[in-house]
């Protein structure tokens, strides 16, 4: 017959493995949660610098024009920024999918 002890022990790895897996799914779906949370604000800020320049506040503007007139060929500060934000994520999104394998 099998040993009982070695079946009990069999079906605690398999437990702890299934655990494990359900602690990295948890987790991913808070990172994932928290970087589209992110982006959803970024995007709402961004239509709404959009929508404030489109409509010509005087004045709404004056205090960001040193990140709102070209800088690096022709890119500006919020631009570059914005890139490097996107970049970021894209980075942290490659590391955590490099890491899972």
């Amino acid at each position: 017959m099998t040993d009982p002890d070695k079946r009990l022990r069999r079906a605690s790895r398999y437990q702890r493995v299934q655990e494990r897996k359900a602690s990295q799914r948890a987790s991913d779906q808070r990172f994932y949660n928290a970087m589209f949370m992110i982006m959803g604000v970024l995007a709402l800020f961004a239509v709404l610098l959009g929508v404030i320049m489109l409509n010509g506040v005087s004045g709404g503007f004056e205090g960001m024009s040193g990140w709102t007139s070209p800088w690096l060929f022709g890119v500006t500060k919020l631009e570059a920024a914005g890139f490097g934000f996107v970049g970021l994520i894209a980075f942290s999104v490659w590391l955590r999918m490099r890491r899972k394998r």
